[in-house]
């Protein structure tokens, strides 16, 4: 079998938890943490190049508290996940003051170090007057490069990726208006994100014979037969998410899937082309395909509370994404393909 789980509560329960507030103190004391510290900081999208450093148009307020809290107190995870190549600041805030055209988009590898900076929310602001002083910027610098795999270059066909990393803030420096956080980068993990589409995940397509995929893919794959089927196999890469595989049928890629997986925070991060995830509710699902025909149908092993919801780009049905549900109306698989996501278990 698949090195998945089918327990959403624990996936969610998880991502719930990677991303909560820690516990507020009143005045001027700082939260207080029985653990190291987590942040999820998901610059996708929200993230834009200021000349000197990158600018995250929407910060956290719960991923900055936990950094802010962890100033001189030790080891944290600090969680990056961005796109390969990001925008102009001019193209994504156009201000006529200081913006005569919308910029060139850069790489994240362009600036040495990364420094992140960012509007500090006022609730923030509040809590940290402390040490923030009259702040209203505030910039992670740190002390050397963000740890980059050496193969993600410019121009990479696997435009997404999740640093799963471990951080010390050591000191924070404040100079007029801008406090500065200097993160030293201990190690960091790296694991490669695109989206998942109708079509495939990121450069690798549906209807790819399987030599094609494996070369893509890589030398480093686990492979699952299905029973004794052989035309039936399941080939899962160690630099994908943990919770996602490729089903090949017939010496052809057949569908993707995406498993929760209760142990991997990256799991959660891949997006279909619609922006659906692990965890996103029946209620995002509709929403995101408006008035595009939708099949919902009663999950084959969790009764009439539980679904599948699937969409097909023609009557042919020749690709599509189904999505279940649990119980609770969450997303808990994705699978994005052929005819072949419609399969409840293994090939049949």
């Amino acid at each position: 079998m698949l090195r998945i789980t089918r327990n959403p509560g624990a996936l969610i329960a998880i991502c719930a938890a990677l991303v909560a507030s820690p516990v507020l103190a009143s005045g001027d004391e700082e939260p207080q943490s029985d653990g190291p510290a987590f942040a999820l900081m998901d610059l996708r999208g929200t993230t834009a190049w200021a000349i000197s450093t990158y600018q995250w148009l929407e910060p956290s307020e719960d991923a900055l508290d936990a950094v802010i809290g962890s100033v001189g107190k030790g080891p944290m995870r600090l969680d990056l996940v961005m796109d390969n190549i990001v925008p102009s600041y001019c193209e994504m805030r156009p201000d006529p003051q200081i913006c005569d055209g919308p910029g060139n988009p850069v790489s994240w590898l362009e600036d040495v170090p990364q420094t992140i900076c960012m509007e500090i929310p006022s609730p923030v602001r509040a809590r940290h007057r402390g040490i923030l002083a009259n702040a209203s910027q505030l910039c992670l610098e740190p002390t050397s490069n963000l740890a980059f795999p050496k193969d993600w270059p410019e121009g990479t066909s696997w435009s997404q990726i999740h640093l799963h990393q471990t951080v010390t803030p050591t000191k924070i420096t404040v100079d007029q208006d801008t406090a500065t956080i200097e993160l030293v980068v201990s190690d960091a993990i790296a694991t490669r994100l695109a989206t998942l589409s109708e079509q495939g995940y990121g450069p690798v397509q549906i209807g790819w014979d399987q030599a094609t995929l494996r070369k893509t893919l890589g030398p480093q794959l686990d492979q699952f037969i299905a029973g004794d089927d052989e035309n039936c196999t399941f080939l899962q890469r160690n630099l994908d998410p943990s919770g996602l595989g490729y089903l090949v049928l017939d010496g052809k890629l057949a569908r993707v899937s995406l498993y929760a997986d209760e142990y991997d925070v990256a799991t959660s991060l891949v997006r279909t082309s619609q922006g659906i995830s692990l965890g996103s509710t029946r209620e995002d699902v509709h929403a995101a395909f408006g008035n595009a025909e939708l099949v919902e149908e009663e999950h084959e092993y969790l009764g009439a509370d539980a679904r599948y919801i699937t969409w097909w780009t023609d009557a042919a049905k020749s690709r599509g994404i189904r999505f279940e549900f649990n119980e609770d109306g969450v997303v808990t698989a994705i699978h994005a393909g052929n005819e072949a996501i419609t399969l409840v278990e293994g090939c049949s």
